[in-house]
């Protein structure tokens, strides 16, 4: 197998796998996670909450820390850091739970999990690339400093 590297500002990211949402007849099935959200506190949603999102799921063997980069059509759009890509994925960006739809919540997997359904709609090629490392913070914030990329904004 030949490993693919996209290579971000000197540093060498390993393909991980497309992102493709789960599709029911072609189409990208939507939820409404934050429907099912009991919201006992009277919690107001929090500025991506509202809407539909998408599931999706990467390979479980990415059990790494590091910084993972989604490439649209060959461009970065996000860059972001882990403890472990796999559960950051499945257990976040790609899996919404309805508590972070609210204020206190995780808005950023509620942003890059819609931003990646609405772009998977406009028929888009999207990609996960990963760089290992133990120096992941600096790394993801050198990168987002120098190369800015549209999804790490602060919209």
């Amino acid at each position: 197998m030949i490993a693919i590297i996209y290579e971000i500002e000197g540093t060498q990211f390993h393909y991980v796998c497309n992102i493709i949402p789960l599709c029911i007849d072609g189409s990208p099935k939507e939820f409404m996670p934050q429907s099912r959200y009991e919201n006992k506190r009277n919690l107001p949603l929090n500025k991506h909450g509202n809407g539909s999102f998408c599931k999706f799921k990467i390979p479980n063997e990415y059990k790494k820390r590091g910084v993972y980069s989604i490439l649209v059509n060959d461009y970065p759009k996000y860059i972001g850091e882990c403890e472990n890509l796999s559960k950051r994925f499945n257990a976040g960006h790609g899996n919404i739970s309805p508590k972070n739809c609210y204020k206190g919540g995780q808005s950023t997997n509620c942003k890059v999990n819609k931003l990646i359904l609405n772009t998977y709609k406009k028929g888009s090629k999207i990609e996960l690339f990963f760089y290992e490392t133990s120096n992941r913070f600096e790394i993801e914030e050198t990168l987002i400093r120098k190369m800015k990329p549209l999804w790490n904004g602060r919209g």
